[in-house]
């Protein structure tokens, strides 16, 4: 019974402490963050349906790349932050591959997706400042 007490013990401090939002920022979430934020930029430009701007299928690739590369990265560590970060990250997704489909036709993403993205962005900045400020 002594062993196991130790052995807990020993496991016990050999965790890791909790991951802090700070630290998810710091750890390569900013990087993430800030992809997505110039994303927003791009949805916004990109959705106007009367343009023939030839470099909005390859932007809304790049922004489907970036949603990619923050998915695999792994999820902010609170969980209402976390939760609007899915969200966005989805809404982001689902405009740009709408963006890369309407560029065939001439036309670019939507304004209303691009719009839904940017308020589940803006819910998980707050949610991010609210994490930060606790911690």
């Amino acid at each position: 019974m002594t062993g196991t007490a130790l052995l807990l013990t020993a496991l016990a401090g050999c965790s890791k402490d909790k991951e802090t939002m700070a630290g998810w920022a710091k750890n390569g979430g900013q990087k993430h963050m800030s992809a997505i934020a110039t994303d927003m930029k791009t949805l916004g430009e990109v959705s106007d349906p009367f343009t023939a701007d030839p470099t909005i299928a390859p932007r809304c690739r790049q922004v489907l790349d970036d949603v990619k590369a923050a998915k695999a990265f792994r999820d902010p560590p609170d969980k209402s932050a976390n939760s609007s970060w899915q969200e966005t990250l989805n809404r982001v997704q689902t405009a740009a591959t709408h963006c890369v489909r309407n560029a065939k036709s001439g036309g670019g993403s939507s304004l209303v997706e691009a719009m839904d993205a940017q308020t589940s962005f803006r819910e998980f900045i707050d949610g991010y400042e609210l994490a930060l400020s606790q911690s």
